[in-house]
């Protein structure tokens, strides 16, 4: 099952943007780079798994399959417009789906209450 179209990010000006202008949230097996969304459109999600930190594709197809599978299990994890680039780190495949449930669940959590916060 794959994401709609209206929920993925696909051009690399989205991806640089993000990167530039967005956060960043160390999230141990993985990263998560985000912009706070304005609006009432869905969250936007894509992944980034990186040859040189998982060198065999089965591996990185694994570990993409994980991680949208996360984004896609709790659809209302985000606020409304976030974009949201999930990076791949190698220890990732290590850990059991239920951790990293937790821990994608504890950075939803922080990246929302990061965007109700006040704004500097």
């Amino acid at each position: 099952m794959r994401l709609p179209r209206e929920r993925r990010i696909r051009a690399s000006a989205d991806f640089a943007r993000i990167r530039n202008t967005g956060s960043r949230l160390d999230c141990g097996p993985f990263l998560l780079n985000f912009k706070k969304g304005e609006g009432v459109a869905p969250a936007r999600f894509a992944v980034i798994a990186a040859k040189k930190t998982l060198p065999l594709a089965v591996d990185r197809n694994r570990a993409k399959r994980l991680a949208r599978e996360l984004f896609r299990s709790d659809p209302g994890a985000f606020p409304p417009g976030a974009e949201v680039v999930l990076v791949i780190r190698s220890g990732m495949l290590r850990r059991r789906l239920s951790e990293l449930r937790k821990v994608f669940a504890e950075a939803a959590r922080r990246i929302g209450t990061a965007a109700a916060g006040p704004t500097a």
